[in-house]
């Protein structure tokens, strides 16, 4: 009876948790509080012990997240180093230069640069530094703000299916127990695929809603907003983008030795490798800048950790209420996470980067169902809805404010492309890793 109460009390602790986020509430502090809450809720039903709370909560639950941690300030270092070589800017430049004085085209090809870039790169730092480079060129051709504002926070989220960054980042937040999601050759095909869908939803974007522009523009106007001043880099450097992915996937390279090894080659082809002291200059100027971007994420998943363990102690508790009414087939999972896609806006049940992660333990606890269909399920609301258009995602609220558009029109413009991706996609999720 009890242990009922207590079930009770965790979900309704969980719903006003939902509430918090969707209204803004401090996500660190907010999740810190649950952990708190949770543990001694845990430890009143008899589901965690003081050891327990002590050392696999609230220490290892931080100290655990330590190789993921890394996974992301190298992603984040590596940004910057594609922007301060000038590799970002050149390969910009050449996509405006190839789409000429249609601006249609050119913000699909500026779209293609972003989300290739972001297949790579990580952080919110990253996305400023390239979003201040394509912006001007976009609005410079006279495409609508509520247009460039979403074609551009799109095409990032397309880049973050194959991001190591990301997928790490998440496979260290959905843990059953001490296992964690491994990111292999059946991931990248859904990659691959995805990556191609979420494509053609911003292409349809572009297609449907330009008119042409406003006013006549012209090639050499909008190099001008890519900072025309700087130096073009070779072929070979403008690879770099591509490299680290390429390595992980055809070489099976971790992603640390493929990062390093991408600087490395950036460095050779961006003529950076002339002086020690340069070397030295460049690469301790963007890693600083690197962990600097990412510092204030890092801190929230230190936080996410400790409710992470907590919610999964507290498991046995949730599964008697949760169990009767949770779809029974993997296949009316991904369709309810389908439908409901929407729910991953403002951190809410849906998004393990918020309230999300505690549905993430009921659901894994209620199923049983293993990490290579649940980690499918709930990444791709995570990243095709929360990442991709959510105004609480750091980036997409910096775009939002740069371009002066409102919410309201910014939604408007996004939701009705970024919510069928995610139905389709999550459809697609159950025919590769469940059926």
């Amino acid at each position: 009876m009890l242990e009922t109460v207590i079930g009770v009390i965790l979900l309704i602790t969980y719903l006003a948790f939902i509430v918090y986020a969707a209204k803004g509430g401090n996500l660190m502090l907010g999740l810190f509080v649950m952990a708190v809450l949770w543990s001694g809720l845990g430890f009143l039903g008899g589901a965690i012990d003081w050891p327990t709370i002590n050392s696999t909560i609230f220490d290892g639950g931080p100290t655990g997240f330590g190789s993921t941690a890394v996974y992301i300030i190298f992603g984040s270092w590596f940004g910057r180093v594609l922007i301060d070589t000038g590799i970002a800017g050149t390969i910009i430049r050449k996509a405006v230069e190839l789409g000429g004085d249609k601006p249609g085209l050119t913000c699909i090809l500026l779209c293609i640069v972003t989300a290739a870039i972001f297949t790579t790169s990580y952080g919110p730092g990253a996305v400023v530094a390239i979003g201040v480079i394509v912006f001007p060129i976009m609005l410079s051709l006279g495409i609508p703000k509520p247009l460039a504002c979403g074609s551009f926070v799109m095409s990032v989220g397309c880049g973050l299916y194959f991001n190591q960054s990301l997928l790490t980042q998440a496979a260290g937040s959905m843990v059953i127990g001490e296992e964690q999601y491994q990111i292999g050759p059946d991931w990248y095909q859904f990659a691959a695929v995805a990556f191609v869908i979420h494509f053609v939803s911003i292409v349809l974007m572009v297609i449907l809603t330009s008119k042409g522009g406003k006013k006549k523009a012209h090639a050499w106007a909008a190099s001008a907003g890519a900072d025309a001043s700087t130096k073009n880099v070779g072929l070979l450097g403008c690879l770099t983008v591509l490299l680290p992915v390429t390595l992980s996937i055809a070489l099976g390279i971790n992603q640390v030795p493929a990062i390093c090894l991408s600087v490395l080659w950036a460095l050779i082809f961006t003529g950076n490798l002339k002086s020690w002291n340069k070397i030295a200059e460049l690469v301790q100027k963007t890693f600083h800048d690197g962990v600097a971007d990412v510092g204030l994420v890092l801190g929230f998943l230190m936080f996410l950790q400790m409710f992470v363990k907590a919610a999964g102690s507290c498991k046995d508790l949730l599964a008697p209420i949760v169990s009767p009414i949770l779809p029974s087939s993997p296949f009316a999972l991904f369709l309810v996470f389908g439908v409901l896609g929407f729910l991953a806006l403002y951190r809410g049940p849906l998004t393990i980067w918020g309230a999300g992660i505690a549905t993430f333990a009921i659901v894994a606890g209620a199923t049983n169902l293993p990490l290579s269909i649940l980690y499918p399920l709930f990444y791709i609301p995570c990243c095709t809805v929360t990442t991709n258009v959510c105004p609480t995602q750091s980036w997409n609220m910096w775009a939002i404010g740069y371009t002066q558009v409102s919410v309201k029109d910014f939604m408007r413009q996004v939701l009705p492309y970024a919510l069928p991706c995610a139905f389709i996609l999550e459809m697609v999720a159950y025919f590769m890793f469940a059926a």
